[in-house]
């Protein structure tokens, strides 16, 4: 399907509907605490990456208010990685403070009373044991939860009993993603922000590209239009499940002489189309020579001008994919009105003056495409707190946020 074919794709997915959304359970504080239990303690929850634990002991720690909890996810000396509550069994103190460290001596040991836990979440000693009555140490371990594994990325769930394993949960997309080189990129930077908004106001925003002639004409709004699709009209759309992926048509850009610069030098990371010229294969490089390569869901159509896919992981996962690049938005609500919203680039380390001038280049304009994404939401959030509008009217290349508050509803009414 091309972006000129004359399809919707709400004749294609029509169990998604084509009415005006109703915004009642978005503004609803009461709402909020049904996502809370039936969405973010059901489901799975990308809690980090494994690059970021290279060895045994490494850990890594995720706060998540909208659980009323924290996690510990560790490298085990078993190679695995295992995660726990990040709570010591004596007095519920948290065990580790800081957002990423290693095990001294494999080792993790609470702060208050020096309780000593080893990687596997096994508590292993506790000063003056004798003096505690009938102690068990082999009952007192950290409470683990569901932890799983899938590219590079890792998954907790916090039902005792998850209904789906990772796998399955995901639908599909890990089939169709096989072979992305995910573990071969590595982090290049990462942005946070602390968003006064409910967390799908903000989710909305990269799930469409309704607004970049509009919201991103100072920077890369001409690539994502033309004449001929003014709109960013999805080359294809994809349902899994509760999960969703859209793939994005790219056009020559207008002619900058910093970017023109920029990209001759950042061919080994830029958004380049496949019919452009990649120039001689380097044993490091990760780009596809060409679109027969490319696993199924990546340009799953062969467009040639394709620029890259996005891929919305429900509840709260997002990953923009490119020929040579990735990039993760999370939303982490930290109450009915307040979001957390973490960005982080994958893309190959620049080598020489050149190519750092444009990983610099290609640096500053994700921040500043991001910063235009972030301004209009709490606008949007503080606006809407009027009750003066009761749905969204959507069109159909919104179709991704018309299916994201399919699938919220979805898990807050089973």
């Amino acid at each position: 399907m091309t972006a000129t074919s004359g399809k919707r794709w709400s004749d294609i997915y029509p169990e998604v509907g084509t009415e005006p959304l109703a915004i009642d359970r978005l503004m609803s504080p009461d709402f909020y605490e049904f996502e809370r239990e039936k969405i973010f303690r059901t489901c799975w929850l990308c809690v980090g990456e494994i690059i970021d634990l290279p060895e045994p002991g490494d850990f890594l720690i995720k706060d998540l208010p909208v659980c009323s909890t924290s996690i510990l996810a560790v490298r085990g000396y078993d190679g695995a990685v295992h995660a726990f509550h990040n709570m010591c069994s004596h007095r519920g103190n948290k065990l580790a403070w800081e957002r990423r460290g290693k095990c001294v001596g494999g080792t993790l040991t609470c702060k208050f009373h020096g309780w000593c836990y080893d990687t596997a979440g096994r508590l292993i000693a506790v000063p003056g044991q004798e003096k505690f009555f009938n102690l068990s140490l082999e009952d007192n371990g950290l409470t683990p939860v569901a932890t799983e594994v899938w590219q590079n990325f890792i998954f907790i769930n916090l039902s005792p009993r998850p209904r789906w394993t990772l796998r399955e949960y995901l639908s599909g997309v890990a089939e169709d993603l096989d072979g992305f080189p995910f573990t071969r990129l590595p982090f290049a930077f990462a942005y946070r922000v602390d968003l006064k908004c409910n967390w799908k106001i903000a989710v909305d925003a990269q799930n469409e590209g309704y607004h970049a002639a509009f919201l991103h004409k100072r920077t890369i709004g001409d690539i994502f239009s033309s004449a001929q699709d003014p709109y960013v009209d999805p080359l294809d759309i994809k349902i899994y499940g509760l999960h969703q992926r859209a793939s994005l048509p790219g056009y020559p850009p207008n002619s900058k002489p910093v970017r023109e610069i920029a990209n001759e030098f950042g061919k080994r990371w830029s958004m380049s189309r496949t019919d452009d010229k990649l120039g001689e294969a380097e044993p490091e490089d990760v780009r596809f020579a060409n679109y027969e390569s490319m696993p199924p869901g990546l340009n799953p159509t062969r467009a040639a001008n394709w620029t890259f896919d996005i891929y919305m992981i429900f509840p709260n996962f997002w990953l923009g994919l490119s020929n040579g690049a990735y990039n993760t938005h999370q939303w982490w609500p930290m109450g009915y009105d307040r979001t957390i919203q973490e960005v982080r680039m994958h893309q190959l380390l620049p080598r020489t003056a050149g190519e750092r001038f444009s990983w610099e280049y290609n640096k500053t304009i994700n921040r500043d495409v991001w910063l235009e994404d972030f301004s209009t939401l709490e606008k949007t959030w503080e606006v809407l707190r009027s009750g003066a509008k009761h749905h969204f009217n959507l069109q159909d290349g919104e179709f991704m946020v018309r299916n994201f508050y399919r699938a919220v509803n979805e898990m807050a009414d089973f």
